[in-house]
């Protein structure tokens, strides 16, 4: 009885001076106390393993130590090998801490290893402990190792004893990687560089770190807080360049990461190392996981060479980003600099270019900035080329072969909340940042001196971007349109690639006149937008755009784009004098041809007549549009305007139908204006395609512009009046009176007429209303008129044959014995009127019978 209690008293005791959770005995046969000796040199490694009986060793394989608020912590972390043929249970062994000053403090495990209870024979276990010291250095500390052993005084047996060696440190070499547990995933870590960045009255440190993820899912560091660790012990927060959401790194995937910390200017760059450290929120302790040695500082390399690339890593992806082409123009004692920035992926997987902050760079020391129009960054899918155009401007007198365009990056957010890396894993509480965002240079690009070239007509040039196309500005008009003028730049774009088709991206178009006016209504014409142009094939582009008829302009600029979302990408930018070319006159004779694909047709000129009124005229020109597509289509949309040879403009109506033209069919198509007095006579007709929306107008829908102008000289006439009411020429119809008769009653004052009209269609012609009338007008003998509307469906067949019953009435016809009428067909347009023929009938006269004498 009184032995049990003895032997539960020493239980307890042992159990307080380990400090330990739980008491478990476990025999163990004596061994002699092992003290392991390790010399003081500069880099000296950890050299401690213990052997704890039952051929179970213990290997210390990592020590640090980390400044806490108000304490310090050494961490050491023990592999356990059972090389035994029972388990291990770790209550057994008591690590303790010897401080510098001679006290003795237990060792501990940390809250994630507290669940670690044995090893498995043929196993290892690796435990790490801390001990709170107040001690900023490992440097005089030493490690003991107790065993339960209740055959000796105290039952515990010290069986090894550790001085830690004055110059150890547990970074990892500069050059040498470590290869960690860390969230769970395996991760090998290496320092890349270190680099002292002054700008801004600013010491920023900026460090690289390599990470290769070798575990099966997504990794980074969230859970972990990276510090810039002094060679005295003092610490700085680093924080992720990318941003508060740090870098993934994929399976098997190797990155650059870089972190980054405002220092104080006075900072020696020596002995500096990288450090991370995890929060034990059980403990409420920040432990430290794992450090390494950087190597030397170095300033950055900001300085790029005209043509040259800047290396870029953005997410631990690589980037290039270099100045494709730049060129210089003037403009009201200003240069305007066209700056095309190129960046292109040169990983493996998606990017997202940052929206950086541009600014140019005088020798002088003058810094003129970009000012965007909104701040996107650009997407790169792997292996593509993305371009952004930026304008800068900045004075003439400045040094413009030694300029240099400074590019800004942001790094991290103002504040920022790290969520959980993933349930239950180490590392994975949240932590939350508040810093300010750091503002730092990336590149100082050298500017190539070159003067902005101005597109000439007929000459092809080369492509503006790596999967750009060769041009050539083919034309250049300038077209009256309402009470303005429309700009209209036909391109010709040629794919150069050997075997590569390219495609040619849905497009806008920014046009600016004398470097200073936005011109509005711009738009792109292409038939091909979104579709693949084959290696060496062309297809053609027109750019519109409008501007007052009464501006007069010195040079354009076009500055051709695609855009998604708010990024616009560049695709073409090229600026021409402000000469226009006139627009051809087609040969007498010749047809306008609509050249559209799916829209090819040919619009012949029938014939121009002049409706003469009082002090206005009207042209009247009728077209026949014949399609030459090999399928039923909805023709193209015609408009135009006719141009007298002083200049003057007069804006055509247009008149045609919105039936579909089957294969060879035609329509008519009428365009007319109301004109002063006279001026019919000398004029021409601009014909054109009209345009809406960036593409072919549709009939009924207002157009915006036109394009394919040509010029027609008419050949207006008066046309003459037939003699008689045969085949009248009533387009699309010819109309005849086929009988006409008027009888005369003796004593009568009326005077019946019977007409009998025939019309018939001239061709198979698809023909709108155009707003035509047909007049009939009746003179009788006595000089006297009537006029009659012939409404077409009523008083006669369109087309067909019909006879119209109308009656004359006076009260002189009773004198009359005999006499004629007349009848005039007037075709009435607008109000004004042309005479189709006339032609006199006599009157069949019908005297009153006389009684017969009685004989």
């Amino acid at each position: 009885m009184n032995s049990t209690k003895l032997r539960v008293t020493a239980i307890l005791m042992a159990a307080i001076l380990a400090a330990a959770p739980q008491v478990e005995a476990a025999a163990s046969k004596t061994q002699p106390s092992q003290i392991t000796k390790s010399t003081a040199q500069k880099g000296a490694a950890l050299a401690w393993s213990v052997k704890l009986g039952n051929y179970v060793t213990a290997k210390l394989d990592h020590a640090d130590v980390w400044q806490q608020t108000g304490t310090n912590v050494a961490v050491f972390t023990l592999t356990y090998k059972n090389g035994g043929k029972s388990a291990a249970r770790l209550v057994s062994y008591f690590p303790k801490v010897v401080l510098p000053g001679g006290s003795v403090t237990a060792a501990n495990p940390i809250s994630k290893d507290l669940t670690k209870k044995k090893v498995e024979p043929g196993q290892s276990l690796s435990v790490t402990y801390y001990a709170k010291t107040d001690s900023s250095s490992l440097s005089g500390m030493k490690l003991v190792m107790d065993v339960w052993n209740p055959q000796v005084k105290g039952y515990l047996q010290r069986v090894g004893t550790y001085r830690m060696p004055a110059n150890y440190s547990a970074a990892v070499p500069s050059g040498s990687s470590s290869k960690l547990q860390l969230g769970g995933s395996p991760v090998t870590v290496q320092a890349e560089s270190l680099e002292i960045i002054k700008y801004d009255g600013k010491v920023i440190a900026k460090v690289g770190m390599y990470m290769t993820n070798h575990g099966g899912k997504v990794w980074n560091d969230r859970g972990f807080e990276p510090y810039l660790v002094t060679g005295s012990g003092s610490s700085f927060l680093l924080r992720h360049e990318a941003g508060a959401e740090g870098v993934p790194v994929q399976p098997k995937e190797k990155k650059l990461v870089y972190y980054i910390t405002e220092v104080p200017s006075y900072l020696k760059t020596t002995g500096l190392r990288f450090l991370w450290t995890e929060n034990d929120e059980t403990l409420k302790l920040s432990l430290p996981v794992a450090s390494f040695k950087l190597p030397a500082a170095t300033a950055p390399k900001w300085d790029v060479a005209a043509g040259a690339a800047k290396k870029l890593t953005i997410k631990g992806i690589p980037v290039d980003a270099r100045i494709r082409q730049a060129s210089l123009r003037a403009a009201g004692g200003q240069g305007i600099w066209s700056i095309e920035m190129a960046f292109k992926n040169k990983g493996k997987k998606s990017v997202e270019v940052p929206a950086y902050e541009y600014a140019i760079k005088a020798s002088e020391g003058s810094f003129h900035p970009y000012t965007p129009d909104n701040k996107a960054g650009l997407t790169l899918r792997p292996g593509e080329e993305k371009t952004m155009v930026m304008e800068i401007t900045l004075p003439l007198d400045l040094k413009q072969d030694r300029l240099k365009l400074q590019m800004i990056g942001a790094s991290g957010p103002v504040s920022s909340s790290n969520p959980p890396a993933g349930s239950g894993e180490p590392g994975s509480e949240t932590t939350t940042e508040v810093q300010e965002s750091l503002t730092l240079p990336i590149a100082y690009f050298a500017i190539p001196y070159q003067t902005e070239r101005k597109s000439s007509i007929g000459v092809e040039y080369d492509a503006q971007t790596a999967k750009g196309f060769a041009y050539t500005l083919e034309s250049m008009q300038r077209l009256p349109w309402q009470d303005q003028d429309l700009i209209v730049a036909k391109l010709r774009l040629r794919n150069t690639q050997e075997s590569k088709s390219l495609p040619l991206p849905e497009l806008k178009v920014n046009v600016t006149a004398d470097e200073k006016t936005t011109l509005a209504g711009s738009e792109v014409i292409a038939e091909e937008q979104g579709s693949l142009i084959p290696p060496g094939s062309s297809t053609e582009v027109y750019v519109m755009a409008r501007i007052p008829y009464t501006k007069d302009i010195r040079s354009l600029r076009f500055e051709l784009f695609s855009q998604q979302d708010t990024a616009k990408t560049s695709f073409l930018t090229m600026t021409t004098s402000g000469m226009t070319q006139s627009i051809s006159t087609l040969e007498k004779g010749k047809p306008y041809t609509v050249t559209a694909i799916g829209k090819r047709a040919e619009a012949q000129e029938r014939r121009t007549v002049i409706y003469e009124g009082v002090d206005s005229d009207i042209v009247y020109s009728e077209f026949l549009l014949t399609s030459n597509e090999q399928r039923r289509v909805q023709a193209a949309v015609l408009k135009g305007y006719f141009q007298s040879t002083d200049g003057k403009i007069y804006e055509a109506e247009t008149i045609q139908p919105e039936a579909s033209l089957q294969p060879g069919s035609k329509q008519s198509i009428v365009f007319w204006a109301r004109v002063p007095k006279g001026a019919a006579s000398e004029l021409g007709l601009a014909l054109g395609t009209a345009m809406t929306g960036g593409k072919l107008a549709e009939t009924g829908k207002d157009a915006t512009g036109v394009m394919g102008v040509k010029k027609l000289m008419l050949n207006p006439i008066r046309p003459a009046v037939s003699s008689g009411l045969t085949n009248l020429d009533w387009y699309p119809y010819h109309v005849s009176v086929t009988k006409a008769v008027g009888h005369l009653q003796e004593g009568s004052s009326s005077i019946p007429l019977n007409i009998t009209f025939d019309v018939k269609r001239s061709e198979s012609i698809v023909a709108a209303d155009s707003g035509h009338k047909l007049i009939l007008i009746i003179k009788d003998s006595l000089g006297q008129t009537q006029e009659r509307t012939l409404t077409p469906g009523t008083d006669i067949q369109v087309p067909g044959t019909r006879s119209v019953s109308m009656e004359l009435s006076d009260e002189q016809y009773k004198k009359l014995r005999g006499g004629w009428f007349n009848l005039t067909l007037v075709d009435e347009f607008q109000n004004e009127r042309i005479t189709l023929g006339s032609q006199s009938y006599n009157l069949i006269f019908t005297p009153t019978a006389v009684p017969d004498e009685e004989s």
